[in-house]
């Protein structure tokens, strides 16, 4: 029987083919997963319908329906005041030069994603259209002066 002799070199090499092979499958597996924690809660009824859940922000999802019952998780009414000055863009409680030259400077496109709308985005009132233009412009000199 024939013996090889292999120099020593060549394991040396060998196993760090071997290394640099298996390398990427040793790298973890990185996700990101979607929690929540929601609070408070309870159950609001009416007549023979009740309802349970979490007081606030649930998270937000596609309609759930039954027959003709629907309910929508997202932002709930309410939990942001609403804005009765929307022209006020840099808020001051008045509009005037500062909104002017915001509606100016941020004129075109609202960046992506949009929604939610860019600050100037102010026509049409609470909605906007993802766009800084001639509308949003008029809208603040229509509004010029102090907030109500």
């Amino acid at each position: 029987m024939r013996t090889i002799r292999i120099p020593r070199f060549m394991f040396v090499l060998i196993a760090l083919a071997q290394v640099l092979l298996c390398a990427p499958g040793v790298h973890a597996q990185l996700s990101i997963t979607w929690n929540t924690t929601d609070g408070g809660g309870g159950t609001s009824s009416n007549g023979s319908l009740s309802l349970s859940g979490t007081a606030g922000q649930p998270d937000a999802s596609p309609a759930m329906t039954s027959g003709t019952l629907s309910l929508r998780g997202g932002f709930w009414a309410g939990a942001i005041p609403l804005n009765d000055c929307p022209a006020d863009i840099v808020p001051t409680n008045t509009v005037d030069v500062n909104d002017l030259l915001a509606v100016i400077t941020n004129w075109g496109s609202c960046p992506l994603p949009c929604p939610p709308r860019c600050a100037a985005d102010i026509d049409p009132i609470g909605v906007g259209n993802c766009s800084v233009d001639v509308n949003d412009l008029l809208r603040v000199i229509t509004s010029w002066g102090a907030c109500p």
